[in-house]
């Protein structure tokens, strides 16, 4: 009779989730998701190609992760403000995570960069300013604002400026008013 399998690939990709949250991508490797797991690293490899399909499938997770929970929060009345925001609360309360998504070049930072611009083109529809804007249009927009939100993030992510509320939300707003 065959062995039951123990270890599902929903348990591998979770696993591989919480290492990269807590560690970046120096965790993500079969040996150190497996002794996280406390297993060998064969079921790893019995569930997935190889560790580039296991990165494949956690960038879905990832992607599913900001695009359901960072971006969506409500912090004010303003959604294209909301998601720059939701952006740089990221690089400051997941500093790790952030770094690896967005400072390392793992997940593929034109996908990574790909979901901001479809947050923000979420926020736009709900705009007076910008719903009838052309796709083009939007991306321009969004180029223009999201130089200053990435930089803001990345900023803060790396301990180099310090996070002010206050002094950010009037940042953000004035690089919105004077794109849009």
């Amino acid at each position: 009779m065959a062995r039951k399998k123990t270890i599902m690939k929903s348990q591998i990709l979770d696993t591989a989730y919480a290492v990269v949250k807590a560690e970046g991508f120096e965790g993500f490797t079969a040996r150190n998701i497996a002794k996280t797991m406390d297993c060998s690293t064969q079921p790893i490899y019995l569930e997935f190609k190889n560790m580039d399909d296991l990165k494949n499938e956690l960038f879905i997770k990832v992607k599913d992760y900001l695009a359901e929970t960072i971006y969506p929060k409500k912090r004010t009345e303003d959604a294209i403000l909301d998601t720059c925001l939701n952006f740089v609360y990221f690089a400051k309360e997941e500093t790790v995570f952030f770094k690896a998504l967005f400072l390392e070049d793992h997940l593929g930072s034109e996908r990574l960069h790909k979901i901001s611009f479809e947050a923000m083109l979420k926020a736009f529809e709900q705009i007076n300013e910008t719903k009838n804007l052309t796709k083009a249009e939007k991306r321009e927009r969004f180029e223009e604002i999201w130089i200053v939100v990435y930089g803001t993030a990345a900023l803060i992510a790396q301990g180099l400026l310090k996070f002010d509320e206050k002094t950010v939300t009037e940042n953000l707003k004035n690089t919105i008013a004077n794109t849009i």
